[in-house]
């Protein structure tokens, strides 16, 4: 065979990184210090990581997920990164990584894995630009595809369309604890610690309020920003400045009024003042909503589910 399977360790980045990037690396580039910033399981979790190799030759790895947080399916784990290098395909590498992954999640009681998505993601789904080999190895395995995502990117050197405030509505920074406070009411579970870490990293959380009452809220995250929010993992993809926006929403009690596409408006007037070029919408499902906005489609994921026996 000549090659094995160890656990990872984090000396493995750039290794893992460069499988990466030779697939995916002009679209989606992995620098290894994102890869260290987002594996990083809490010891409670019986996540795991693994590296193919070849003497000192990375050949292969597939990163698991195990969380057991209310808010994620119960039974439900989740691969982060999966990738065989280009010169070692066909040799049963992905095949053993996947072997390996799947007798751990069944070993803590796990019945499904979704590729794609989960606490310390990369992307949402797997990456349209795949080689369609990847659905072939995934759907010989037993997975089935399931939902489509997209990045959406607006160019901010474009008119942006008019933004109609109804009465009473303003949108401007908000302080912690009372958006916390907020969010733990309107939207608990990963948003809550999705803002939290926006405020520790420098980010602007705008809140949406009428009549001094906050309705809603956008993260705002300045180019640059470290660590990054998703929506600034590809930055180098693009030439310029990038920004990114969000996670957002509405509280339900002020919805279909018109004020979601009002706060999209003036979070990207905001980042326009920033100096970037382009803001980064990622992981969502409303291309149509936000192309009133401005946005078009960026990159395209789709999320695919194991289903171990």
């Amino acid at each position: 065979m000549g090659w094995i399977i160890e656990p990872y360790q984090n000396k493995d980045a750039p290794a893992v990184a460069s499988i990466w990037n030779e697939e995916f690396g002009d679209h989606l580039p992995l620098s290894p210090e994102l890869l260290l910033h987002r594996w990083r399981p809490a010891p409670s979790e019986p996540a795991a990581a693994w590296v193919a190799r070849q003497g000192e030759d990375g050949l292969g790895a597939l990163f698991l997920r195990l969380p057991s947080l209310a808010w994620f399916p119960q039974g439900v784990g989740f691969v982060t990164l999966f990738g065989v290098a280009r010169s070692a395909r066909g040799r049963g590498i992905g095949r053993a990584l996947l072997t390996q992954a799947t007798a751990h999640a069944m070993t803590y009681g796990y019945q499904t894995l979704v590729f794609g998505g989960g606490p310390g993601h990369l992307v949402p789904g797997i990456p349209s630009r795949a080689p369609l080999a990847t659905w072939r190895f995934l759907r010989g395995a037993g997975a089935f595809p399931r939902e489509v995502f997209h990045d959406l990117l607006v160019d901010l050197t474009l008119p942006s369309p008019a933004i109609n405030w109804p009465e009473g509505i303003t949108l401007e920074p908000a302080p912690r604890d009372e958006m916390l406070s907020f969010l733990a009411r309107e939207f608990p579970g990963a948003w809550e610690i999705d803002v939290t870490e926006a405020y520790e990293a420098g980010a602007t959380i705008l809140g949406l309020r009428r009549n001094s009452e906050l309705i809603g809220f956008a993260a705002i995250h300045h180019p640059g920003q470290w660590p990054p929010p998703p929506s600034l993992f590809w930055a180098k993809a693009v030439s310029g400045l990038v920004a990114g926006l969000g996670p957002l929403g509405i509280a339900a009690a002020h919805r279909k009024q018109g004020l979601g596409l009002a706060m999209v408006g003036g979070a990207l007037e905001q980042l326009r003042q920033t100096g970037a070029r382009w803001v980064v919408i990622d992981w969502t499902e409303l291309a149509t909503f936000y192309g009133r906005a401005g946005a078009h489609v960026w990159q395209t994921y789709q999320m695919a589910a194991l289903p171990l026996a």
